[in-house]
């Protein structure tokens, strides 16, 4: 047996290397856990496949941006329109099914922004495949994952309103498993109150932040930190007359297009 590689097999596994090599710099072009510390452990939750939130001129005087990201159905537009189940909706198991909703439009008509609106948001876009998506009312699959010392409390919250149910949140948060891979976007803050949940910016929450924290929210609408994220749900919980109004905690939210 000839000792090493040919001189034809060699060069066939520099190549294979370089083209690996090349493939593992772009996963991390696209995979971007920047504003999570690596001592920082998370618990994933659940997912969806949400549509952007394009904020009224109101809101966006308040610190937002004219598109923003959020996991909340208070704002956000979900798919499947039609997912109806009160413990479900509008989250998914995994992230296979929230990929699949994402694809599947059968009886589900986005809910695209008025042209004026999607003009004045392509002005501050310069790649040619976001402009596509943001014109076409794009899906964005999407990861909720709480902080590993927030989990006990959120499943015990969801259990009281919906049961031992095995939805996602009741799955999930028990298994206690990591988030996927894919591109954290920042920090949203969360209340989960009666089986629903609410986001911080629908109570004005971002207002209060800015005025008494001096924090302000990053790209898409969301905090930068979960240092953040946790002064504007302690401040939250804070001004709780009762256990039974919204709990606020600080959610991390990736998205993984790129598994499209």
């Amino acid at each position: 047996m000839a000792r090493g590689l040919s001189r034809g097999m060699s060069r066939r596994f520099e190549a294979g290397w370089a083209w690996e090599n090349e493939w593992v710099d772009l996963a991390k072009s696209v995979v971007d856990y920047s504003c999570v510390s690596e001592d920082e452990a998370f618990v994933v939750a659940a997912f969806v496949a949400a549509h952007r939130w394009l904020p009224p001129t109101s809101f966006r005087a308040a610190h937002l941006p004219a598109e923003v990201v959020s996991v909340s159905e208070c704002l956000t537009d979900f798919h499947p329109h039609a997912q109806q189940s009160m413990h479900t909706h509008p989250w998914h198991l995994s992230l296979d099914d929230a990929l699949h909703a994402a694809r599947d439009t059968v009886d589900c008509a986005a809910d695209v922004p008025p042209e004026h609106v999607i003009k004045r948001i392509l002005r501050r876009i310069t790649s040619p495949a976001v402009e596509h998506a943001v014109a076409q009312g794009a899906v964005h699959t999407l990861a909720m994952s709480v902080p590993t010392s927030d989990a006990a409390a959120l499943l015990t919250l969801v259990k009281k309103c919906m049961g031992d149910f095995p939805g996602p949140f009741q799955v999930n948060l028990a298994m206690g498993a990591a988030p996927p891979m894919g591109q954290a976007l920042g920090f949203e803050v969360l209340g989960f109150d009666e089986s629903q949940f609410h986001t911080w910016l629908c109570y004005g929450w971002h207002i209060a932040a800015a005025d008494r924290l001096d924090v302000l929210p990053a790209a898409q609408g969301l905090l930068s930190t979960l240092a953040e994220a946790r002064l504007v749900a302690d401040m939250a919980n804070q001004e709780r007359e009762s256990p039974e109004e919204c709990w606020w905690f600080p959610a991390l939210i990736t998205q993984h297009d790129v598994l499209l």
